[in-house]
């Protein structure tokens, strides 16, 4: 028994590699609860078990690390240019926002999105941006989102238009869906120029806004 637990010891620390863990080790906090946890397990519990307990644990902390690496910014027009600014807490009367989003939008993500959207109460006729260039998939929670976003606006007389969008999200995102959900949501296609889809939404916004203070 001796001679075999100093072969099992032996092949153990064999196998370790050292650049790889130091590597996992210098890759973040998360990596690192995950590695020592990991480890723990295996010495207390059985391979199998221990393995699971930091797969899962893995996966709480990614979902975790994602919601708050999320981040909402405001683009102002320029001319041709947008000019990144801090998002608002709060929408103004006729006021149009251009709101882009850093990090991921599943799961977790889209319910911190929900959590930094401007709110709209206070305002009359205001009119919200997203632009969502470069996404080719969004979750069911990221569309719940956006369905109770769009009520909120249209409650007090606003409109949400979406920028950008991916002609595959559009595919998904029938009429005959939106219709279902009792929302209306104004969609502007990616196009190969970055940024024309949101101007052409703006330019539109614009010309929603002016002839509501005509009105």
């Amino acid at each position: 028994m001796p001679t075999l637990a100093a072969i099992l010891i032996i092949a153990a620390v064999g196998s370790l590699d050292v650049t790889r863990v130091m590597a996992i080790w210098s890759s973040g906090f998360t990596s690192r609860i995950a590695l020592t946890t990991t480890f723990v397990a295996t010495l207390l519990l059985p391979v199998t078990a221990a393995v699971g307990i930091g797969v899962a644990l893995s996966l709480v902390l990614q979902l975790n690390q994602e919601a708050m690496d999320l981040k909402v910014v405001r683009l102002r027009v320029m001319g041709d240019r947008l000019l990144e600014d801090p998002a608002p807490k709060h929408l103004s009367d006729n006021e149009i926002v251009i709101l882009d989003v850093y990090g991921s939008l599943f799961y977790a993500g889209a319910r911190t999105l929900q959590a930094r959207l401007p709110g709209p109460a206070a305002a009359r006729s205001p009119v919200v941006i997203l632009r969502l260039r470069g996404r080719t998939t969004v979750s069911a929670t990221f569309l719940t989102v956006i369905a109770d976003y769009a009520r909120r606006l249209d409650a007090v007389g606003g409109q949400l238009c979406l920028s950008g969008v991916d002609p595959r999200i559009r595919d998904l995102w029938t009429d005959d869906l939106l219709a279902t959900q009792g929302i209306a949501i104004e969609f502007f296609t990616a196009t190969p120029i970055i940024g024309e889809s949101t101007l052409a939404a703006y330019a539109q916004a614009r010309v929603r806004v002016h002839r509501g203070d005509d009105a």
